[in-house]
């Protein structure tokens, strides 16, 4: 996708205003031009009145979203941006890294959060926003537990530019036609799979296209084997050789021997979206943010499908946890309008803003004062609010990243053949050595909330 040519918008309401101030014929030329106001000091008056930002994304499906929410932010705040979109990451990521330390870096850029926005933070190339949290917090805007995922040395430095949770979404028509109820013990999952197998139905769509979608299993089977577990594991405390590991492998390797999952060259965004909506296969394991693939081919949130957060796998895990994954929205270091970026900060994460920029995405806000007209989206922060859940980062953000980039080539290992487990699990220890090593050894182990 191009990027989108900025809409006139911004142009078409300066010259309305400037007829209309010109409409006062004879008061402004009474006034205006016989004091010396000329038709410059008009045009340099209005051009004052907004501050232009330039803003880099690699999120180009998004870039409508991102320039009328610039526009909102003119209205409300007298800062605007002028966007970038990068089609690839890879070129997006270059790009950045080398623009950031230099004059001509953008003022504000998106990037991932936790170990994914590390080394920017090494490079002291980001504003210290850790002001703007505390005010958010203490406002009511933001949820202290989410700042894990961007803290270093108690430093914050980035907002969230939006938040998904990790669900398992379902075809409602297929679980009605097929008598299956919504699992809430792990019993209840396995059944629901088996008796759609039964029925000719593909329980759950998988996929290693890409390679980060191979972690999506792995990280669902540990975290509901033992959530403890994962954070440490996570954090270099625990292995991926000890038993709680082999353990949710053995789950994993039971379901895709089981066939639970469709063939793992199913591309998650080509193919998976149009099984579902078929009914070919049920279920899809993904974050919220997913939810935009399926309003795209017209299914309604709570109409055609839903959601459920997995059970958990072991009796010993009472307590309710779900995966969160959160984006970054960061200020450049050497930005040279910093006013007006801490600015546009602070409106983005107000209530009306993260109200509006959810429900362009379809995905549920990160402020707990925003609203959500995504049915799905609203059951599903009621429930995590009220039954009270445990949020755990989301594993491609919650490791460093060498072990995780490692990791997920060889998760797609096992996947094809789980006759590999160990060895498999024993080669991404050797990374997680070898990267902890580096560091100095493990880091704290803590959910996200």
């Amino acid at each position: 996708m191009t990027n989108t040519p900025r809409k006139p918008s911004v142009l078409a309401q300066y010259m309305t205003d400037r007829r209309s101030l010109l409409k006062g014929g004879a008061a402004l030329g009474a006034a205006g031009f016989a004091g010396g106001l000329s038709m410059l000091d008009i045009d340099q008056a209005f051009a004052q009145d907004t501050v232009e930002l330039t803003f880099y994304h690699d999120k180009t499906p998004w870039d409508d979203f991102f320039i009328a929410e610039g526009d909102a932010a003119e209205k409300a705040i007298g800062v605007n941006w002028k966007t970038s979109a990068y089609g690839d990451t890879t070129s997006y990521q270059a790009a950045v890294l080398s623009a950031l330390p230099t004059s001509d870096t953008p003022d504000m850029i998106t990037w991932w959060s936790g170990y994914r926005i590390e080394d920017l933070y090494k490079q002291d190339v980001l504003e210290d926003v850790s002001d703007i949290w505390t005010q958010g917090i203490s406002d009511g805007n933001l949820v202290e537990s989410l700042a894990t995922g961007f803290t270093f040395d108690g430093k914050q430095v980035a907002v969230p530019s939006a938040a998904s949770y990790w669900v398992v979404f379902y075809n409602k028509k297929v679980f009605a036609d097929n008598a299956v109820e919504i699992p809430t013990t792990w019993a209840d999952f396995t059944a629901a799979c088996d008796k759609l197998k039964a029925a000719g139905v593909t329980p759950m769509a998988s996929s290693q296209v890409g390679r980060w979608p191979a972690f999506i299993m792995f990280e669902e089977m540990v975290l509901r084997t033992d959530p403890d577990f994962y954070d440490k594991l996570m954090a270099g405390q625990a292995k991926y050789t000890d038993d709680t590991c082999k353990q949710a492998m053995t789950t994993w390797k039971t379901m895709i021997d089981a066939g639970y999952f469709t063939s793992f060259d199913t591309d998650l965004f080509a193919d998976a979206p149009g099984q579902f909506q078929n009914g070919d296969v049920a279920m899809l394991p993904i974050g919220t943010w997913y939810q935009s693939t399926f309003t795209g081919l017209d299914m309604v949130p709570g109409t055609d499908y839903d959601m459920f957060i997995m059970p958990n796998i072991s009796d010993s895990v009472t307590g309710k946890v779900a995966i969160v994954e959160t984006g970054a929205l960061a200020i450049a270091k050497n930005s040279g309008k910093m006013d007006a970026a801490r600015k546009m900060a602070n409106w983005w994460i107000t209530p009306e803003t993260n109200t509006d920029w959810s429900n362009k995405l379809g995905d549920a806000p990160f402020n707990p004062k925003s609203t959500s007209e995504n049915a799905v989206n609203a059951s599903l922060l009621k429930t995590l609010a009220d039954e009270k859940y445990t949020l755990h980062q989301r594993y491609w953000e919650a490791s460093p990243v060498p072990i995780v980039e490692g990791a997920v080539d060889f998760l797609a290992e096992f996947m094809l053949d789980t006759s590999k487990l160990e060895s498999v699990l024993g080669k991404i220890q050797d990374l997680a050595d070898s990267e902890w090593e580096k560091r100095g050894g493990p880091a704290a182990a803590t959910p996200t909330s």
